[in-house]
C-alpha cells in the first residue's frame, strides 16, 4: 500500500510538472503591442480655406463628411446647404476649447439651409450639422464642440455660427 502511494505521489508530480511542457496549465498573458497614438494634424492650416478646399488636402481627408461615415443622403443635404455661400474657415473659441469652423449656406440663402463643421483644434474630435426646411439635424455629435458653437454664435444656436468679419 504504501509503495503504492509513493507512486500515485511520484505520477501526479510528473504530471503536474509537465503540465506547462503539454500547454494544460495557465498560460502567460500576451498583451497586444502598444500602437502609437498619432496626434490629430495641426488643422489650423485650414483657416482661410473654404471645407471643399480643406478637406482636398490628403493629411485632412478624414474630416470628410464620407470619412465621418455619413451617408449618403446626409452628405448630399449637407453639400446642398453649403453649395451657394461656403464661408471660410475661422478659429473660435471659448470655454477652454478651439475649434476651426467652416459653414455655407444654401443656393437661396441661410433660411434654406447652413452647413456647419467644427473641429477641435486640439483633439481632432468633429461637430457636422446641417439645419434646413427639414429641420436640424447633428450629422457628427459632439456636445463639446456643439457648446462652443453656441457659445460664439451670435444667436447661441450652433445652426448660427460665427462668421469672418466682412472684408
Amino acid at each position: 500500500m504504501r509503495r503504492s502511494a509513493i507512486v500515485a505521489v511520484l505520477t501526479a508530480s510528473a504530471l503536474a510538472a509537465g503540465c506547462d511542457q503539454l500547454g494544460l496549465g495557465p498560460h502567460e498573458a500576451v498583451s497586444a503591442p502598444e500602437q502609437a497614438v498619432q496626434p490629430p494634424p495641426d488643422v489650423r492650416p485650414g483657416v482661410g480655406q473654404t471645407y471643399a478646399d480643406f478637406v482636398s488636402h490628403p493629411e485632412f481627408e478624414r474630416y470628410s463628411l464620407h470619412a465621418l461615415g455619413a451617408g449618403a443622403a446626409a452628405q448630399a443635404r449637407f453639400a446642398h446647404a453649403m453649395a451657394a455661400r461656403p464661408e471660410v474657415g475661422l478659429l473660435a473659441e471659448g470655454g477652454g476649447a478651439q475649434a476651426l469652423v467652416f459653414s455655407g449656406c444654401a443656393p437661396s440663402g441661410c433660411l434654406e439651409g447652413l452647413s456647419v463643421v467644427a473641429i477641435d483644434t486640439q483633439t481632432g474630435e468633429v461637430f457636422a450639422g446641417v439645419s434646413d426646411l427639414n429641420g436640424q439635424e447633428k450629422l457628427v455629435a459632439n456636445d463639446r464642440l456643439e457648446a462652443l458653437l453656441r457659445l460664439t454664435s451670435p444667436s447661441q444656436s450652433w445652426d448660427d455660427p460665427v462668421r469672418p468679419a466682412p472684408g
